[in-house]
């Protein structure tokens, strides 16, 4: 034996018993190396089984303990046979790699000795090995756990020049897949199971079981179909060049023309019968007339149907959202600001949405006079045209009132045309479709603006209300009994002579109305701020005061406040008619508007022609806050309807953003409306929008962008703010204290 072999070491006694001369090389750690991870390999598999064997699964079924434990996969019968093959094939290659060391050492050996042996027919190593494993191995079990040795396998030569091996990619099929879902129990993933296997029994065998059925039909698809008779050719359109000369065009335009004035002639040419008949000339021109009248007519009925009118209508509001469709999303909040964002600034801005134009009819300038939104349908606003200012120099011959939607901005849903100007109008907060409306002259109507007809349900009549002067405010009563019972709810009317009339809509096509109040002018210091007397002597050219505005109580329905130009608010009831509750001095001048807090029924603001927007607590005669900005009267302020310590105000020019949390000094935002001065205002129902009306008839749509969220608890906070406020008057701070809580019950908002 060669002195550069020796014994290798015996691997793994237990599975191979015999030891194997092979030359050290690197080759032979190798196949030691195979040998020993195929066994760790082994070992590890079998100490898996055995540690999964430990695991059992029982569960009690009807007081009987059953073993769900999965058995164990049962053993292929090639699995030996593998095995054995691999062990085999590893054996023969390391021989035959010690065959081949063995030629390559002996260098004594002649050349042709070398070729003789196994590399006679200068094969190569991957050849030998590529012979191997194509010949027929036959399986053996008992030869390879035999103690004794074998004899040497000697493959056959393969004596080919070169071997051809195709590899091509198979397709991957999965014939079984489950997903292993035993766990140790004990473990969170064990108490998941037992947990869902409880339900599982619970819901098949156990009470879970009887559950409560219905059965209900399903709908299916409706598949829309055409016959054959509605089916048309295919039209195809194709754009071509094509030349046309200025004669051609002219000589077919007079062609046109021509025989049109032909046959009118041959009309006129013809004669009719002898013995002095009528010509045929006058009855063909009179059979033409009647049917040039009779398609007018038919043009004149299509226009009044109202099926025809819906339709232009749905129209119209298709074509304006084209144009107005941002608008549209932000009054109806369709992107609402997130709380949680890092960039919110609150810059109290405004921006313009759209505008309503009203069509002007004889170039007759209209103000708006008063807005009022639909209770029930936020999309529906009522705007009446006519005159604002009693002192202009120019008043408008005609009235308009026109109710708009969101939905078509460009023109109005209804149109009701008078001969005298409109100075109010209100819609109903108990039947949302009905809206009253007061004129210049004095007269009153409701309409219904559900109706086609554009006739109004009722009227005033001079019998009932021989007021004259012009009405500047109405509003809306509920019912305070049971006697009225199923009937329309009554409003009021302030003139401006100082009188209110109480309106009743009956079955007859007149309004039943009555006076429930004469205002007188006030005599001496009536509570509220202190204004001097002027020491001249005056005499008042009318011993009645100019009413302005009047407000219906949030909570006592019998309670209504009518505003003067003397700037006192007269506290009156429906139930006294020659007398007043209380008055209240509040500006040095006209008051225009009185607003009740949507947070309290007894906190309330009002605004006037001395600069000021006052708030007031019901209980002092004193302002808790006084607001003042520019020196301009003010003619519209509100709360706003969604941040209780949100003001806004209104004056010929600007407009007004007050924050009492924040300054009550200055206001948090100001901004120049129009051209035109500014009228009236309102708020959306929304809160979020204020619609401001201008001389020339134009009403702005503003949103309010940039507020500050509304807070949480909307009444604490006011009355901390107010507190803040007073807070250096000590005596106003007792008093307050002293009326204790001033706001709904639960902290709750009505709207006013």
């Amino acid at each position: 034996m060669d002195s550069n072999l020796k014994s290798a070491s015996y691997v793994d006694r237990k599975t191979f018993k015999r030891s194997v001369m092979v030359a050290h090389d690197p080759s032979s750690t190798a196949l030691v190396t195979k040998k020993r991870d195929l066994h760790y390999y082994a070992v590890e598999v079998n100490a898996n089984i055995d540690y999964r064997s430990q695991f059992k699964v029982k569960e009690t079924v009807d007081g009987e303990e059953v073993d769900y434990t999965p058995n164990a996969l049962t053993e292929s019968q090639y699995t030996d046979k593998f095995m054995k093959f691999n062990l085999h094939l590893m054996h023969n290659i390391a021989t035959m790699q010690m065959y081949h060391t063995r030629g390559s050492m002996l260098r004594s050996k002649t050349r042709s000795s070398m070729r003789g042996g196994v590399g006679g027919n200068k094969q190569s190593m991957d050849e030998l090995i590529s012979g191997i494993l194509h010949e027929a191995i036959i399986f053996d079990p008992a030869g390879v756990h035999k103690d004794e040795e074998q004899p040497a396998h000697i493959p056959v030569p393969f004596t080919k020049s070169f071997v051809k091996v195709t590899i091509r990619k198979s397709e991957f099929i999965e014939l079984h897949s489950q997903i292993n879902s035993t766990v140790a129990k004990g473990t969170e993933q064990g108490n998941a199971v037992e947990a869902d296997n409880r339900l599982y029994d619970y819901l098949t065998v156990g009470k879970g079981k009887v559950r409560r059925r219905s059965d209900n039909d399903a709908q299916t698809e409706v598949v829309l179909t055409n016959s054959r008779a509605v089916n048309t050719i295919y039209v195809s359109h194709a754009t071509v060049g094509s030349y046309v000369s200025n004669f051609e065009m002219y000589d077919t335009l007079q062609g046109v023309v021509s025989k049109q004035t032909q046959m009118t002639q041959n009309m006129i040419s013809q004669t009719g019968p002898p013995g002095g008949a009528e010509p045929r000339t006058t009855i063909a021109l009179e059979e033409e007339v009647h049917e040039r009248n009779k398609a007018r007519s038919v043009t004149q009925q299509l226009f009044k149907h109202p099926v025809f009118k819906k339709a232009i209508l749905f129209i119209g509001r298709t074509l304006s959202s084209n144009f107005y469709t941002s608008g549209m999303q932000r009054f109806r909040n369709f992107q609402q600001p997130n709380r949680s964002s890092t960039e919110v600034q609150y810059k109290y801005s405004m921006k313009g949405l759209f505008r309503l134009l009203p069509s002007q009819v004889n170039d007759d300038r209209k103000a708006v006079s008063d807005i009022s939104f639909c209770y029930a349908n936020s999309d529906i606003v009522a705007v009446g045209y006519g005159l604002f200012s009693f002192s202009s120099q120019h008043v408008p011959s005609t009235g308009d009132v026109f109710v708009w939607s969101i939905k078509n901005p460009g023109e109005p849903e209804r149109a009701y045309y008078y001969k005298t100007p409109v100075t109010a109008l209100c819609f109903s907060p108990y039947l949302p479709s009905l809206i009253a409306i007061g004129m210049y002259d004095g007269c009153v109507e409701v309409r219904d603006v559900a109706d086609d007809t554009n006739m109004p349900i009722a009227v005033s009549q001079r019998s009932t209300s021989p007021g004259c002067s012009p009405v500047v405010a109405i509003r809306w009563l509920k019912q305070v009994g049971d006697d009225d019972v199923g009937e329309i709810d009554p409003f009021l009317s302030l003139s401006q002579d100082g009188s209110v009339t109480r309106f009743h809509l009956g079955k007859s096509p007149y309004l039943l109305g009555f006076t429930q109040m004469t205002l007188e002018r006030i005599e001496g210091h009536p509570e509220g701020i202190h204004v001097p007397i002027s020491p001249t002597m005056t005499v008042a050219a009318n011993r009645h005061p100019q009413g302005l505005s009047i407000t219906t109580h949030p909570v006592d329905n019998d309670i209504y406040y009518i505003l003067t130009d003397e700037g006192c608010i007269h506290k009156c009831s429906i139930n006294y008619q020659h007398q007043y509750l209380e008055v209240l001095k509040c500006h040095d001048g006209a008051v225009n508007i009185m607003e009740f807090s949507p947070w309290s029924p007894r906190l309330f603001l009002t605004c006037g022609n001395d600069w000021y927007v006052r708030i007031w607590v019901d209980g002092i005669t004193r302002p808790l806050i006084e607001l003042l900005d520019d020196f301009q009267p003010i003619h519209w302020a509100k709360w706003s309807p969604i941040n209780s310590t949100i003001i806004v105000s209104v004056n010929r020019n600007t407009c007004s953003i007050w924050d009492l949390r924040r300054n009550i000094l200055k206001p948090m935002g100001k901004h120049d409306m129009d051209a035109s001065y500014n009228t009236i205002a309102q708020f959306s129902n929304s809160g979020t929008v204020l619609v401001v009306g201008n001389e020339r008839g134009n009403v702005l749509f503003e949103a309010l962008n940039d507020m500050p969220f509304a807070p949480h608890f909307q009444y604490d906070e006011m009355e901390k703010a107010i507190y803040r406020a007073i807070g250096n008057d000590q005596e106003l701070f007792i008093e307050l204290k002293s009326i204790g809580f001033f706001g709904y019950p639960n902290k709750k908002a009505v709207r006013t």
